[in-house]
């Protein structure tokens, strides 16, 4: 078994710029307590879709493959892990996904 990444430039810079999208997405919903919260969420978008397109192989023999990038579980694996920790910082750092007050 070979564990190497076979991602060209293309389906490096999409992976990238889908984990944005994810991050800044992810910023505009609720209420957060930071501004940079995005950033994190981004950065943990990328690294799930990442992990789900190269190493989970079984994945690939049902995707659409763009330049070494496995599409579906690139995004399947970057929303959840983007999810995760969306979710983390927004009630670490005391954020809501509410708009509002809220009660005491």
């Amino acid at each position: 078994m070979d564990l190497a990444i076979n991602l060209g430039w293309g389906g490096a810079v999409l992976l990238v710029v889908g984990a944005v999208i994810i991050g800044v997405v992810a910023q505009f919903i609720g209420e957060t307590r930071t501004g940079y919260e995005w950033i994190a969420v981004a950065i943990a978008a990328g690294i799930g879709a990442l992990v789900a397109s190269e190493f989970i192989v079984a994945w690939r023999t049902v995707d659409p493959v763009w330049d070494g990038l496995a599409l579906l579980p690139a995004v399947i694996g970057g929303l959840v892990v983007g999810v995760v920790i969306d979710a983390a910082t927004r009630f670490a750092t005391g954020g809501t996904y509410l708009h509002g007050p809220m009660a005491a």
